[in-house]
């Protein structure tokens, strides 16, 4: 993995962090990241491509969200700056998932996914009114389907 590589899955997860545990009050923190993201990244014309992806991710948590599959103490912009972070990564910390076969990538989205979501609840960023089992069933679900979708979204917005 190149450097930079190694800096972006580094950011990627401090972003993370700072959305998860400081949540709106940090979203200014979150919104510098994004933008060191693009100061450093060796490839701003593709990410300023991809970055809509993250709408996929926001619009699937907002519909969650509306369902009371999630609740949210306040309205979580920063959840919008974690999707985006996250879209970035596809293409960069993230793209070593595009070399695997999708029969083993949906089993893995499928646990990878809901295991951040979980994270997020323990950190009390999310509650989950269905209970536990039940949302993470619904995200594996969802994730299954989601991360095979977003990679390939991703590699033809990157290769136009």
């Amino acid at each position: 993995m190149t450097r930079w590589l190694w800096i972006q899955l580094v950011q990627f997860q401090a972003l993370w962090l700072i959305c998860v545990m400081g949540q709106n009050d940090l979203i200014l923190l979150a919104l510098l990241m994004i933008g060191v993201h693009f100061m450093f990244s060796p490839a701003v014309k593709q990410d300023m491509r991809v970055l809509p992806l993250a709408l996929i991710g926001i619009s699937i948590d907002a519909t969650l969200a509306l369902s009371g599959v999630f609740a949210f103490g306040a309205f979580p912009f920063w959840l919008g700056l974690l999707w985006a972070g996250f879209s970035l990564s596809l293409g960069h910390s993230l793209v070593w998932l595009k070399k695997i076969p999708t029969v083993l990538l949906i089993p893995m989205a499928a646990v990878m996914g809901p295991a951040s979501y979980l994270a997020g609840w323990k950190l009390d960023a999310v509650e989950l009114p269905f209970g536990v089992s039940t949302s993470m069933l619904l995200l594996a679900l969802i994730w299954a389907c989601l991360l095979p979708l977003l990679l390939k979204l991703d590699t033809r917005l990157r290769s136009v």
